[in-house]
């Protein structure tokens, strides 16, 4: 797999399912889906080996671009001051798990995570195939507060492996968009240099800088995208998003590396924890269908049972089918950051098998793996009754 940073020049352009009425707001201002990406690293490479495609002779080739396995895409942290190729894995940026929470309290803005709880005898709940629900780690007297939605990929680790992270930290080392780029648009009649009337929408962009500490000093630090792709690619500019808005190409090394004990840690445990850092579509919503046999995309022996999920709310995702050049389908999307935990049935777990799961795409259908969907941070999660309430 070859990476790449791409950096956007300008603020990015991410279309959503909503009305141009209703767009123009923060939320509208959209990291890009993996199928963005995919899109357009297939393009480069297809340029890169020589396609034309506005030949219709060469259909058969476009088509087989599909086939391109493509990772990612996430975050990178950038220093105004610091070149790509000596970035590190701290700057790598992921989304935030679903199951951290912000809270204020005593004034204080507070990361509590949440944990699936065992159940009394005298208490049930209405989840479905016996999962277990989901209470907060700690009891607590304070509010839910908004807070950085992108975190770094260390502090995800330590969080995972139950070192001390607290929401100082997350904040400092993440990400933190600065206000959405809203622009109104009008058309001009060329005779009369006139407004057409209602001819008029406007675009909301993301712009992929570093919210500064103080609203009077300029972001020194900006974000680009990390993604790769299984082939080559020499252009280093590209199209990405609405308007054709331009972004650099730049090859780099960085990727995010395993811990080196955790598929011992992993089989110690007899469970795990899943954090899908990219978009997940399942052919059964929220609930994977490999889990009617057990065993997850690419592994042969392994077996899981699901115990608890944190999912949020669904998104829509469409797009444009380059071979085909036509829309394709709506479909929904769990968001990044939705968090499964899972119990390894007993003697099917070995270290080849652990390994295949670090950085895998565990979606239900193969091409939207190979667009970048369901990318897998799998973390060791110990079922032990003694460990849980």
């Amino acid at each position: 797999m070859n990476y790449f940073v791409l950096n956007p020049l300008d603020p990015l352009i991410i279309r959503s399912s909503r009305p141009f009425e209703a767009i123009s707001d923060a939320e509208a201002a959209k990291f890009p889906p993996p199928s963005t990406i995919a899109g357009a690293l297939r393009n480069l490479h297809g340029r890169t080996i020589g396609i034309d495609f506005n030949d219709s002779n060469k259909k058969e080739q476009i088509e087989a671009l599909l086939d391109v396995p493509v990772t990612g895409p996430l975050a990178v942290k950038i220093p105004v001051d610091q070149s790509a190729d000596k970035l590190e894995q701290k700057h790598i940026l992921v989304p935030k798990p679903a199951d951290a929470q912000y809270f204020v309290v005593d004034g204080k803005s507070t990361l509590i995570g949440l944990q699936p709880e065992k159940l009394n005898d005298d208490e049930g709940c209405d989840l479905p195939n016996d999962l277990r629900p989901l209470f907060l780690s700690q009891d607590i007297n304070g509010k839910p507060v908004s807070g950085p939605k992108w975190w770094s990929l260390t502090d995800l680790l330590d969080w995972r492996t139950g070192k001390s992270v607290d929401f100082g930290m997350i904040k400092n080392n993440g990400w933190t968009p600065t206000k959405p780029d809203i622009r109104t648009h009008v058309e001009r009649d060329n005779k009369t240099r006139n407004s057409v009337d209602g001819q008029i929408f406007q675009t909301t962009g993301l712009t992929m800088w570093q919210q500064p500490d103080q609203p009077q000093n300029f972001p020194n630090e900006r974000v680009a995208i990390l993604a790769g792709i299984k082939g080559v690619v020499s252009l280093q500019a590209m199209n990405l998003g609405g308007e054709r808005r331009l972004a650099e190409v730049e090859a780099c090394s960085l990727c995010p590396k395993r811990p080196d004990n955790l598929v011992q840690e992993v089989i110690k445990a007899g469970g795990l924890i899943l954090t899908f850092l990219t978009p997940t579509i399942f052919a059964n919503g929220w609930r994977p269908a490999w889990l009617d046999e057990g065993t997850p995309p690419g592994c042969e022996y392994l077996k899981l049972k699901l115990r608890a999920a944190a999912v949020d709310r669904w998104q829509p995702q469409s797009g444009w089918d380059l071979a085909s050049n036509k829309p394709r389908a709506s479909e929904r999307m769990i968001p990044a950051g939705a968090t499964y935990w899972f119990e390894i049935v007993e003697g099917t777990a070995t270290e080849q098998e652990i390994e295949k799961l670090w950085m895998a795409h565990l979606c239900d259908d193969k091409q939207h793996n190979l667009n970048g969907f369901g990318l897998t941070l799998p973390m060791a999660y110990s079922w032990n009754e003694s460990n849980i309430k």
